[in-house]
Parts: structure tokens; sequence; C-alpha cells
């Protein structure tokens, strides 16, 4: 009969059989777990590019319009409008701080050129501003402005994204989005910041849309169930500038399932109805 190699691990050698074969998995495992970690490397997300200029403060000078939500009108170079909407301090929108200011000066600020101070936020084209009471945010005011904000219709449309809020995606939180942001993110649209549709197509490219009720009333309590999660929803999209404005109620947005999300073809089928 003949005896079977047997190893213990506190023996100085290995049989050579043991070894022979030790050597064949760690071939066959080394280039597998390369595999593996390129796989997974490249598969996460690009880590965010945007920005928040905590403790610098900067002044912008433009229209300030208060519809679909408080923004501020600015030019480039080259004299292309560019919108930036504002947001408040903390969780807050910047609708109190801009009602302080017009109770103070006892005038309405929108149509009217004025130079605010506040907080950059910026990242994927997109910037927003950030203004705080205690930075006595408003600096001038102007004449009133003879430039009117001007919409495109682009019709009825139904579109699929997350919706984030704002003020964290575009640079204050990292991540900003996705069901580990849900919380926070509900938090602070339900302060007042408005919401935002983030759309991403399948080579990676965003877009966004602001959110408004089909007046242009504030839609922030209609969507505080769906926030972070892939939603479809049916609107009537008006482009304004460099921003997208999707005019909806709460029937038309619809939760969807993450393949439904990724697979534009895909029939809308919603997961639950919102409350």
């Amino acid at each position: 009969m003949s005896k079977s190699e047997f190893y213990i691990g506190w023996m100085a050698n290995a049989p050579g059989t043991f070894a022979k074969h030790a050597k064949r998995v760690l071939l066959i495992l080394f280039p597998v777990a390369l595999i593996v970690a390129y796989l997974l490397a490249t598969s996460q997300k690009k880590f965010s590019s945007a920005n928040f200029e905590y403790g610098k403060l900067t002044e912008l000078t433009g229209i300030y319009f208060n519809k679909p939500v408080p923004l501020l009108k600015v030019y480039d170079k080259n004299r292309e409008p560019i919108t930036i909407p504002l947001v408040g301090y903390g969780k807050h929108g910047a609708e109190t701080a801009i009602m302080e200011i017009e109770n103070e000066r006892k005038t309405s600020l929108n149509g009217k050129e004025v130079t605010l101070k506040g907080t950059l936020l910026y990242g994927d084209g997109k910037t927003i501003l950030q203004i705080d009471k205690n930075d006595k945010p408003l600096v001038n005011i102007g004449s009133g402005s003879a430039f009117s904000v001007v919409e495109r219709d682009l019709g009825t449309q139904t579109i699929r994204g997350e919706i984030v809020d704002p003020k964290c995606y575009f640079g204050v939180m990292k991540p900003g989005e996705g069901k580990v942001h849900r919380d926070c993110a509900i938090r602070c649209i339900l302060g007042g910041i408005p919401p935002v549709l983030h759309v991403q197509n399948k080579i990676g490219e965003s877009n966004y849309y602001l959110i408004v009720g089909p007046g242009g009333e504030k839609m922030n309590e209609a969507v505080q169930d769906v926030v972070g999660e892939p939603v479809s929803i049916e609107a009537k999209v008006m482009q304004q500038d460099d921003w997208i404005i999707l005019y909806t109620d709460k029937e038309s947005i619809k939760r969807i399932s993450y393949a439904q999300l990724r697979n534009p073809g895909a029939k809308v089928i919603a997961c639950s109805s919102m409350k």
C-alpha cells in the first residue's frame, strides 16, 4: 500500500507533490486576483470634482429673479447669461435671507440688478451661491433691468434620474447623492433648497433639471419620499439659458427600479406610489 503524503504546517518542508499543487493554484489565483482588482477599480464612481469655497466670500453682480427659484443671472465674458441658483446657510433655502433684505430695504429685489456676496459651490458646469445673513450678503442694489427671463418650450417629456439637493451635490458633501446621502438630502430639500433631478446617460454625461410645480410653486415637500432614489418624472420641460426646468406635479413623479433607470428603453412600471 502506497503512503499518501501528508503535510502539517509546523513541518520544516512541504512534500513535493503538495508544493507543486500549491504553485499551480497560486499561478491561477494571481492573474484572477489582478483581473478582479482591475474590474473593481474601473467600476467605481469617479470622485466628485465639485468644490465648496468654504470661508471665501465672492461678490457677484447680476439680475435677481425669484422664479422659478431664487437665482442670479450673470453674464460671462461673451455676454452669455449664466443662471446661478441661490441657497441659504446650512440646510436652508435663500428665501429667508432675501426676504429680510427686502424688508430692511423696503423694496423688492425681483428683476433688479444686485451685487450679492456669498460662498460659491460649483461642479460639472453648474454654479450655486450660498448667502448668509451674517455675512451681510447685499452689497448693492441697482436700478430695474430691462432683461427678462426667456424660456424655450421643449414640450412634455418623461425623464428618469435621481432627485438630489444641489447644495450638497455641487460641493458641500462627497458623496452628495444616492442612498448614503438620502437623509441629509431630504432635510436640505425640506429646509427650502430647491430639488434638482440629476440625469446621467450611458457614457456618463450628466444633465440637471430644476423641479417646480405646474405653476412654478415649490415642490420640496412633494418630492421628499423619493429623494435619493430612481424616479421617472413626466413634466412640461422648459429651457432657461443653461438650466432646464421641469414643471410637474406629485402624481407625475414615480419611483422606479435601478434597472429601469439604467435602461432608457424599458417600460416604466412604478415600484410603489408616492404617499
